[in-house]
């Protein structure tokens, strides 16, 4: 699976259909979402245990990128934007419906490293 961006068309028309309110009108500002979003998803996944490869900067697993680090960088790219457009109060929304974003909550940690209902003994 790969990495979503904006260095063209392509991956633009991917992105959208994918986030369909994604500010695509400043790909600048965009693309650092994505970029920063992908750098704390890598950082919260488990090391490599299969090599590494540096691409872009960024040190991946040398294997396929798993689904759901694209997943999560999607999501963790859709709270980074909404909390920079959060209100005074932190709340996002109107008419009587707001939430507040938490980057990299624990629904999107979940999604890079799922429980696996083994007790973790230290």
């Amino acid at each position: 699976m790969e990495w979503y961006s904006v260095k063209d068309e392509a991956e633009q028309t991917r992105l959208l259909a994918a986030w369909p309110d994604a500010p695509l009108t400043n790909l600048e500002a965009c693309g650092m979402l994505l970029d920063v979003a992908r750098e704390q998803v890598l950082a919260y996944a488990p090391a490599p245990t299969g090599g590494v490869v540096v691409e872009d900067g960024y040190i991946t697993p040398a294997t396929t990128t798993p689904t759901r680090y694209v997943y999560a960088q999607l999501q963790q790219a859709i709270n980074l934007w909404n909390a920079g457009r959060v209100s005074s109060t932190g709340d996002i929304g109107g008419e009587g419906f707001s939430f507040t974003p938490r980057p990299l909550d624990k629904t999107i940690k979940g999604i890079i490293r799922p429980v696996d209902g083994k007790p973790h003994v230290l």
